[in-house]
């Protein structure tokens, strides 16, 4: 991806784009800089067709891809989630595309973004075979790590690599929301000082996936008063009880996959990246893995899928069965008595 700015800032640019993944903030930051490069300030009112959703057409897209740009070498076209990459009533008006990205004229760059795409879509193979598709992800822990640091050195903050290490698990893990948070964090300190532990706890907003990693590893510790004390908070904040045992279900798969995959000699490392989570929840998981057995670690992944189709079945109600499940596994004598 960086290549990517280094070849716009030569004025080097490929006839069409595709950007796609869940990482909007990097998304958002590609898209204004190949605009920038592409169109300079006072140009881009004359020189920017913008189509929103699936409201775009294949012909109105032609007709704007062949209009001369005015006063400006290069005219901006920007396709956002047509649906054009995927299955549904969309995908045939993106094919009428798929010659003409073949065939572009080199006054006009298209810029595609869509959410998800199917990479065997027509129009998806003529946009690599003309131009460039990228895929945006939330970086990894150590290039995140290398670009918080960065950060905060640029506001003379300094940060070690136990309060990124803290700070990304605390926050939601996505760039909009680590940048938010960070610049939380910055404002508070000023231009001086260490970001430390104490700070992050202070400033930064939790996120629900942070607070039931707290709400699992206290489980995971046998300490069924924290446990319950931490779910009845998220109670308190009106999250949903359904949506608290979705977060459960998915720690008890990461803690019994992550010690799998580490007896079968994986390193921590490359369980992070085959399980796509950061390498300190692995670390923790692959703990916490040791606390239970195989067996009972199996028990409690079918215990939340039992709990979670007795909710959908009304079988139980959503806010009691949750606390019954938390309170089995988090009380050492209940977890003897089964």
């Amino acid at each position: 991806m960086k290549e990517l700015k280094k070849q716009w800032k030569n004025g080097e640019f490929k006839g069409c784009y595709l950007f796609y993944g869940p990482e909007t903030y990097l998304i958002k930051n590609y898209e204004k800089a190949l605009m920038d490069a592409l169109l300079p300030p006072g140009a881009e009112m004359m020189n920017h067709d913008i189509f929103q959703d699936k409201r775009a057409t294949a012909s109105s897209i032609l007709d704007a891809a062949q209009t001369l740009p005015f006063l400006n070498k290069k005219r901006m076209i920007t396709i956002r989630n047509s649906g054009f990459f995927q299955k549904g009533a969309t995908k045939e008006e993106g094919e009428k595309l798929v010659d003409f990205l073949g065939q572009l004229p080199e006054s006009v760059c298209i810029l595609f973004i869509e959410e998800k795409v199917e990479k065997n879509n027509r129009l998806y193979k003529s946009v690599v075979k003309n131009g460039e598709v990228v895929e945006f992800k939330t970086p990894g822990e150590k290039e995140l790590t290398i670009w918080i640091k960065k950060e905060c050195g640029k506001n003379g903050v300094k940060i070690e690599d136990g309060g990124v290490q803290f700070f990304l698990q605390t926050v939601q893990n996505e760039m909009e929301s680590i940048e938010r948070e960070l610049q939380k964090l910055l404002s508070y300190k000023g231009n001086h000082g260490i970001v430390e532990v104490k700070d992050i706890k202070e400033i930064c907003t939790p996120s629900l996936e942070a607070k039931v990693f707290d709400l699992v590893r206290a489980v995971a510790e046998e300490k069924p008063e924290k446990a319950l004390s931490i779910y009845r908070n998220l109670l308190l904040l009106k999250e949903s009880p359904y949506m608290v045992l979705s977060l459960i279900t998915r720690q008890f798969r990461m803690i019994l996959l992550s010690s799998l995959l580490s007896n079968d000699g994986f390193t921590n490392s490359e369980i992070a990246q085959k399980l796509e989570i950061r390498e300190f929840a692995v670390k923790e998981y692959i703990r916490q893995a040791k606390r239970f057995s195989k067996a009972e670690w199996k028990m409690a992944l079918e215990d939340c899928l039992k709990t979670d189709l007795n909710i959908k079945m009304g079988r139980a109600a959503e806010e009691s069965a949750v606390e019954l499940l938390i309170m089995k596994y988090s009380n050492k004598a209940l977890n003897q008595s089964r």
